[in-house]
């Protein structure tokens, strides 16, 4: 594939765009990393009104930087954040500094939260909340151009399961709709909202993580679901070797639990329709509340995930592995209150994770 990465920043040079930081560190290209090499990947923030972003915490990023550096012996390490935010210098502050520190990251475009939080705060505004749409694929063109290589992927989050949500909210479960957030009209996946992200991540040599604990194999009484499934494996043919599919193990009711040892067969057959591959979104929230989940349960769900050669892992939410308050819907600032001093430094749960993790190097 030809990379044109440099025919991209030509064209937003074109337009007026900020050009990539002087000075930044430059790295391989996604596309030419070793296959070899597993990618783990921390969500940092994901539009929460006491987020990281929003407050601007340069500090915290820093020391989340350093602290995932420590696994690059072994692994590919990326940060995660959503771009939904309002304020863009925030965001934009953020990413500085962790390119700063050479760290790559991933970018939400399509996702859950951009309807449950992008819709109902007032720190967030994204593209098209109701359709969880949170960045344009002109903005992400922009931020390529700003970043380079670091801005290594996208992510696709949570669009079954949000659209199975959406229709019982309208249906028998109204009471789901606790915080108010707004539902679309029609279907909440829909393919031509995600094929200009797979066309983009294509074209600039990047990986795309396709993310839902809401899968066929696992609730066949889901009609629309197949046809869903159908228009992905649409997808992954028309964008081969694109898109990595995940399973993510945070289904509500604690109903992941008992998939341990065969999660994999929900997305494994996505592989012969045009996945790059399969791996693992591994939350916390597999447990109710998400701090009661054990840390090993969540190192149990990794290693099994290597085991069957998954070469990819992505970890969540952030304040389970770092210091950083419990995210709200709400507008919070923490950075002058003592209780977060030093925010952003690896908690137990991530040093006990990263010593798991490098033991099997």
């Amino acid at each position: 594939m030809i990379h044109t990465w440099a025919m991209t920043c030509a064209l937003v040079a074109s337009l007026g765009a900020a050009s990539q930081p002087a000075g930044g560190p430059e790295r391989v290209s996604a596309s030419a990393a070793t296959t070899e090499r597993v990618r783990l990947v921390f969500s940092i923030d994901q539009g929460f009104g006491n987020g990281l972003v929003v407050n601007r915490d340069i500090d915290a990023a820093r020391r989340i930087c350093e602290a995932v550096k420590t696994l690059r012996p072994a692994y590919d390490v990326f940060l995660l954040f959503n771009p939904q935010v309002a304020d863009k210098a925030a965001l934009e502050s953020i990413l500085d500094a962790v390119v700063a520190e050479d760290v790559s990251f991933v970018l939400d475009v399509c996702s859950s939260d951009c309807q449950t939080l992008g819709t109902t705060t007032v720190q967030n505004h994204p593209v098209d909340g109701v359709h969880g749409v949170c960045i344009g694929v002109d903005d992400l063109a922009r931020y390529k151009c700003r970043y380079g290589e670091h801005l290594a992927g996208v992510r696709l989050m949570e669009l079954f399961s949000m659209d199975f949500t959406n229709r019982a909210v309208k249906t028998t479960n109204p009471e789901w709709n606790t915080a108010g957030w707004k539902l679309p009209d029609d279907a909440f996946f829909q393919p031509d909202l995600v094929r200009p992200f797979l066309r983009f991540a294509r074209t600039e040599g990047m990986f795309v993580q396709f993310s839902d604990w809401h899968w066929a194999r696992l609730h066949p009484w889901d009609e629309t679901l197949k046809a869903q499934e159908a228009a992905l494996r649409g997808l992954l043919g028309e964008f081969p070797g694109t898109v990595i599919v995940t399973y993510a193990n945070n289904e509500p009711a604690d109903k992941s639990v008992p998939r341990l040892r065969n999660w994999h067969e929900a997305v494994q057959p996505f592989v012969q329709d045009g996945a790059a591959a399969i791996g693992l979104s591994d939350q916390a929230w597999l447990r109710e509340p998400e701090m009661s989940c054990p840390v090993e349960e969540v190192i149990e769900w990794a290693e099994q995930a290597l085991s069957i050669g998954c070469r990819y892992i992505q970890f969540e939410p952030a304040w389970y592995f770092f210091k950083l308050p419990r995210g709200t819907f709400g507008r919070g600032d923490y950075r002058n209150d003592p209780k977060w001093q030093n925010s952003g430094e690896p908690l137990a749960n991530f040093e006990r994770l990263k010593t798991a993790l490098m033991e099997r190097r």
